[in-house]
């Protein structure tokens, strides 16, 4: 079996040059030209190749040493190369080669017709786990896949766990998708071969990566291993279903539905049997973090928290809840803090104790469930909501919300005032479970207590200035700006509006006291003939009850849907890549994105057009 040997060569094999091949120093081969084996060249030591193209477009047989050429295989697989078993593979005399025992290629069957041989691997496999016990089969290429380190599997969507360089140079950012393509040939004991979807380069070259610089891609944003709860019951066509608050642990990606799709291991049988690894959509199941805390939860450091005795957080600096600790899932939680004493970035492994949960303003906290008491942007009156946690957005007063099935099932996160938002569960209310829009006079409770605002206006309403303001005697909002009414002042409620700007000269964003005589109200401009959305340059052609049409706060107007997608992929992602594969379809990618949803880094959206914050 061994390549370089001309007695592996029989005459009809077909083959691959392995570098290019020369004729009085000109080439005439290139690398990776197919040709077919003719049979053994009159020179001592060669074989004679009949390529299927020369350089020189002669037709001229070509006599090639050994370690010249290799032989290509079905499912490109090659002699030598490192494969297992991907079922169970029966042999005579009862015996048979279980699934994942590891093999290796000798070459094509020997003894069948070309057609035949062209179809089939002959492997060796180590039987009984024993060196010296082997067994020579012959298999389909369905029956075995490519052994890669890791247990990485051609076509496994993987994400780069750190910045890779090469020469010293960052090629590929942390976070960046790709796909695995094979083992290294350089060192497949070590390093997988990887087609990453972006480069700082430009280039479009593969990347060689050790294992530990690469991980598996999961619906969900889980990872291999993580303890998951079973949120419902799932239903299975053979076996009993999963009963809801089951757990168990993700073992990877499903074969057949890679990028939606888990397997996991319940930590017990179902009631009424059958096997204790299935097959379950990653909404089916949530992350399992100790404490209670969730993913994407704004906490703060408790105590100050140290490493080999010296301080790296100092007590009450803020982070965020990345999952589950890798090294201890069940008791400690992996946090991103935003300083470190010691300059690093890295994040910290802590236990529950260490950490608290940062309170929001309005005295609302993560996991409330939520109304909008008025038009948010895209999200209507009365659409529920979850509190995610403090915004992290330039206004501190704000708070991150994520608002139920807008449109289609969709979710989208918005940073919203605390006076927009009217707490359901909190004051005992019934709360409608599909999360749609409540039906209108459910609403009336507290809006007649409200206090009403100088000059007639609305909380929300959107207004521009008439002149310059200014604050001791230094102008902060020019004529023409524009911004939104928060409500009546603190200082004179019936006298003053407070304002939230769009812009302030003075580069702050505090909101600002104003007069009624120094605002006006500004009502949504008419559609221009023609006009286009500058997402997706379609028409902007209004329906009968304006749904179909956004005005935003900065002006510029765009269709309710591109605004909603729009939104989705900003609070989708903080690596500033998408969250799906390369290789994912555009409704895979829609999903992925989707799932991904559900880690917002709580962001502001900006518009799309101006760049302008949009929070509502």
């Amino acid at each position: 079996g061994d390549p370089s040997d001309i007695n592996s060569f029989q005459c009809g094999d077909s083959v691959v040059a392995t570098r290019p091949l020369r004729v009085r120093g000109s080439v005439v081969v290139c690398q990776g030209g197919r040709g077919c084996v003719v049979g053994p060249a009159n020179s001592l030591g060669r074989v004679c190749v009949q390529f299927e193209k020369r350089e020189d477009l002669s037709d001229n047989r070509l006599n090639c040493l050994p370690d010249e050429l290799r032989h290509t295989l079905v499912g490109g697989h090659h002699v030598g190369g490192r494969v297992r078993a991907t079922r169970l593979i029966e042999l005579q005399g009862g015996q048979h080669i279980a699934p994942a025992t590891p093999g290796v290629v000798v070459g094509p069957v020997r003894g069948t017709s070309l057609s035949s041989r062209s179809r089939r691997l002959l492997v060796r496999f180590m039987v009984r786990g024993d060196p010296e016990a082997v067994e020579e089969v012959c298999c389909e290429p369905d029956d075995v896949e490519t052994a890669i380190v890791g247990n990485f599997r051609r076509g496994n969507a993987v994400i780069a766990t750190r910045d890779l360089r090469v020469s010293g140079a960052v090629v590929v950012r942390e976070g960046v998708l790709g796909t695995v393509v094979g083992p290294s040939s350089s060192d497949s004991q070590q390093r997988v071969t990887v087609s990453f979807n972006h480069r700082e380069d430009g280039s479009r070259n593969r990347l060689n990566c050790v294992v530990t610089e690469i991980r598996l891609y999961l619906a969900g944003g889980l990872e291999v291993g993580a303890r998951v709860l079973v949120l419902h019951t799932v239903s299975h066509d053979e076996w009993a279903p999963i009963q809801a608050g089951a757990r168990g642990v993700v073992l990877g990606p499903s074969s057949e539905e890679p990028l939606a799709r888990l397997v996991i291991r319940l930590d017990d049988a179902p009631p009424g049997g059958g096997p204790v690894e299935r097959e379950v959509r990653a909404d089916d199941v949530a992350l399992v973090i100790a404490g209670g805390f969730k993913r994407g939860e704004s906490v703060a450091a408790a105590k100050d928290l140290r490493v080999k005795g010296s301080v790296v957080v100092k007590r009450g600096v803020v982070g965020t809840v990345i999952g589950q600790s890798a090294t201890d899932p069940s008791g400690r939680i992996t946090v991103a803090f935003a300083r470190r004493e010691d300059g690093r970035c890295n994040n910290l492994n802590v236990v529950p104790a260490e950490i608290q949960r940062m309170p929001c303003t309005g005295g609302l906290g993560p996991g409330d469930l939520v109304a909008a008491r008025r038009q948010l942007l895209i999200v209507p009156k009365n659409t529920q909501g979850t509190v995610i946690g403090p915004s992290h957005c330039a206004r501190s007063s704000r708070v991150a919300v994520r608002f139920n099935a807008v449109q289609n099932g969709e979710e989208v996160v918005l940073h919203v005032e605390p006076e927009d938002l009217r707490v359901l569960h909190a004051i005992g209310e019934d709360v409608d479970d599909t999360g749609h829009e409540m039906p209108e006079g459910e609403d009336n409770t507290e809006d007649h207590v409200k206090q009403p605002v100088a000059g007639g206006y609305d909380r929300g309403d959107i207004v521009e200035a008439t002149r310059d303001l200014c604050v001791a005697g230094n102008i902060v909002v020019r004529v023409g700006v524009r911004g939104r009414v928060v409500g009546p002042s603190g200082q004179d409620p019936k006298g003053r509006v407070t304002v939230a700007w769009m812009w302030r000269k003075d580069g702050k964003t505090n909101n600002l006291n104003v007069v009624p005589s120094e605002i006006r109200r500004v009502e949504p401009r008419q559609l221009a003939r023609g006009e286009l959305c500058p997402i997706c340059l379609g028409e902007l052609v209004a329906d009968g009850d304006g749904e179909d049409i956004c005005h935003m706060s900065c002006g510029h107007v765009l269709h309710t849907a591109c605004v909603r997608a729009y939104l989705n992929h900003q609070t989708s992602g903080s690596s500033g890549s998408s969250s799906a594969p390369p290789t994912a379809s555009p409704q895979a990618t829609v999903q992925a994105t989707s799932q991904a949803a559900t880690l917002v880094p709580l962001r502001p959206a900006q518009c799309p057009v101006c760049r302008r914050d949009v929070l509502p």
